[in-house]
């Protein structure tokens, strides 16, 4: 089975080094960039994931803006899909204020004091290493500007998820994440017919900030489809 790591707004799958570096050096898997990926809308890009995909029996980690992505995977490929776990992720938008999302100015996304300490609160909860915070931007800037801008796009304007999804669903929620409401998971949760939610203490960047429990709960998740 291949594990497919599908990541957040940067887009590049950068940021999930220290996360992947809890997982044994045996395993399958692909970290999807955005980069590499011409569609623009969340249907398009699951389509031409799905085009590269071989694998008979697939494991989706879908972060942030993924998840969508992840969604709309899954019922391109059925029952190849044998989980997912989404990390502080959403299938439909994630906020009120996501909807304001298309008018963000790609250049606050550069960083400076202000950036970086928004960053830090938001994302963060203003705890752990603030290294990460670089990390984040540095992952930014390396991402294509029009797919960025794209993606902020789609957040926006993202409809209600309407079908099921079948597999099993992890959901790892930080215990502060003030980028993703609780609604956007409670509308998540119906949409799944096995749908287990784990709590990690942390802000919206727990695959950054708290990478050896979310690689626990994703090993937990894997192994449980053998029991």
């Amino acid at each position: 089975m291949k594990i497919i790591f599908l990541p957040g707004l940067d887009g590049t799958g950068l940021l999930f080094d220290r996360l992947i570096e809890q997982f044994p050096e045996s395993w399958n898997y692909n970290v999807v960039s955005y980069n590499s990926i011409k569609a623009e809308s969340y249907l398009g890009q699951a389509k031409e994931i799905a085009a590269r995909i071989n694998d008979k029996d697939i494991f989706v980690v879908a972060e942030s803006y993924s998840g969508r992505v992840a969604y709309e995977l899954y019922h391109l490929l059925s029952e190849r899909v044998k989980g997912i776990v989404f990390l502080a992720s959403f299938i439909s938008r994630p906020s009120q204020i996501a909807r304001l999302a298309k008018f963000l100015p790609v250049f606050l996304l550069k960083p400076n004091f202000l950036t970086k300490l928004i960053l830090y609160l938001f994302g963060f909860n203003l705890s752990g290493d603030k290294g990460m915070v670089i990390k984040v931007f540095d992952s930014l800037q390396k991402s294509d500007k029009l797919k960025l801008r794209s993606r902020l796009y789609n957040i926006a304007t993202m409809p209600k998820a309407a079908r099921t999804i079948e597999c099993p669903v992890t959901y790892i929620r930080p215990s502060t994440d003030f980028l993703v409401s609780s609604s956007a998971v409670k509308l998540l949760a119906p949409k799944s017919s096995k749908f287990n939610l784990v709590e990690v203490n942390g802000g919206h960047f727990i695959a950054q900030s708290n990478p050896a429990e979310c690689a626990q709960i994703i090993r937990n998740a894997i192994n449980h489809l053998n029991t």
